[in-house]
This record gives C-alpha cells, structure tokens and sequence, in this order.
C-alpha cells in the first residue's frame, strides 16, 4: 500500500499540541494560542499556531546538509500526528528512509495499542530481506533473498543471530505448509542443539525421520554380515544400534565393526542367515 504523505491538518495539530503543552508548563494561566498566519514574506511564527491550507516545504539546494532541524533540551524534537493517515514518513533514493540513533537509550521504539495489528511491518517488494538484523560488525551482511527475518551475530561462540524466549509458552515457533517448520544447519558446528539440565531435551509427536543416520541393510541368505556405507562421518567413539527385521533361522546381530577410516561399519551374525534379512541400523556419535 502507498504511502500519503500530504497530510494539510497534521501540521496543526502538532504545533497546537506543542504550544498547548508549554501553557500547561507554566500554570495554565495562557489560554490556547490564537491561530496565526504567516506574514506576506511567507516567515512562520514561532510560538504560534501557523494555519497552512497547502503544503509547506523546505529544500536544500547548496550541500548535503540537513534541510531543516528541530532541537529540544528535553522534549521531543521532531513530532508528527495524523488522525488517518502516516504520522511522519521518511523517504531517500538511495540512503535510508529513516535513520534513527541514540547514545544511551534504544535507536528506534515503536508501540501500539491495537489487538490485531502488528508494532512494526517491514516489507521488501523487491524480494529480499523485511527485516535485518546484525550484532558486532560495521558493516551490514547481505540480504538473502526472500526472507522475512533475518538475524546475524559474528563476535564469538556465545553470539546469537537469533534468540527467542517466552516464560511459559514457546520461545520460537516455526510453522509451513508444505516445508520445514523449522531448519537447522551448521557447516562445523551442530545444525540443532537441545539441551536441559532436568528437562526433556528433544520430543517429536509423530513420525521421525533420520537422513544417514539410520536405515536398513540386507543380508543374502547364506552369509553373514553387511557392510553399510552411511554417507557420514564416522569416529571410532560412535555408536551403532542394530536390529534383525526378520528371521534369520536362529542367527542374531552377534556385533558392528566400524571402519572410521573408510567411514563404513559391518554388521555381524552369530551364524549365517538360511534366508535374505533385512537388519535396521542407527549411527550415534
């Protein structure tokens, strides 16, 4: 939705609001100010309520300075009110819309008071990132594509791109129609962690499925072992449940050698199999 910056009344309405507040300050003995007008040399009156039917506009034509700046001790400096359309609006070519900083206090703090709408809305029409954010360095990381939060952290190992946290409830939640509610990958670290010290950890409601880490060899009738190439990395601390899925004529799993090597592992009957048997495997590390 475009945004309308042409607002006539808002104007009014702030400075009667800041002139409304300094007769306050000082007791109420001065009454609401009288609207006043600009004189025929087009100056504003300060400390007055300017009456404008159009829109007043400043441009800096000369250098890259402000165009126009508001100071206050400790008010508000720049104030902006619409009773149903933006109440201040920012817009650059090619430098931010609108930038906002502070030395001590949060850069940027927006609230509402509405049930079903959201604080903050950020959209990228262009298909990149809705909303960024970066902790530790200068300069700011790339957008990825098609993203609506994305959260970036590079000082140390304690460092967090995201974090959420909620006192009874979830502190993250994930959710897709028809992909990944939640995905975790980590080039040498782990892709998902779960850790309570008295808690359970890690539950699944419904079927899981694990990539690599599990599955099913077969074992020829007349023989009695299978060597399994799982597609990971293997040490020589990891290790390796395996079940019989059928009947092997009295054999059973005697043992699983690992080879970290070539990274495989062979499964091992106490006899040979009389038929063909399937025997389900899963890798631990």
């Amino acid at each position: 939705m475009a945004l309308d910056p042409v607002t006539p009344g808002s104007r009014r309405t702030l400075l009667a609001a800041a002139v409304g507040a300094a007769a306050a300050a000082g007791g109420g003995v001065l009454g609401r100010p009288v609207p006043v007008h600009a004189g025929s040399d087009g100056d504003v009156v300060l400390g007055g309520n300017n009456a404008a039917a159009t829109t007043t506009t400043i441009t800096q034509v000369v250098s890259s300075s402000a165009a126009f700046a508001a100071v206050a001790k400790s008010g508000t400096g720049i104030q902006g009110f619409s009773e149903s359309r933006v109440g201040v609006l920012g817009s650059s070519t090619s430098a931010y819309g609108v930038y906002a900083s502070s030395s001590t206090g949060e850069g940027m703090h927006a609230e509402t008071l509405a049930t079903s709408k959201a604080t903050i809305v950020a959209q990228a029409r262009g298909g990149s990132t809705g909303v960024l954010g970066y902790s530790g360095p200068d300069t700011v990381p790339a957008a990825p594509s098609k993203t609506g939060v994305y959260g970036y952290a590079i000082q140390d190992a304690n460092s967090s791109g995201v974090s959420g946290r909620s006192a009874a409830g979830r502190g993250v939640t994930g959710i897709a129609t028809t992909g990944r509610g939640v995905y975790g990958s980590a080039l040498t670290g782990t892709g998902v962690y779960a850790s309570t010290a008295t808690r359970v950890a890690l539950k699944a409601v419904g079927r899981v499925v694990f990539g690599n880490c599990a599955g099913v060899a077969s074992i020829s009738a007349g023989t009695k072992t299978a060597t399994v190439s799982p597609g990971i990395n293997l040490e020589t601390t990891s290790s390796i449940v395996a079940t019989l899925q059928g009947n092997a004529g009295g054999a059973s799993v005697e043992r699983v050698a690992i080879d970290p090597t070539a990274n495989t592992f062979t499964i091992y009957l106490t006899k040979n199999s009389n038929a063909a048997v399937r025997v389900a495997w899963h890798v631990f590390n």
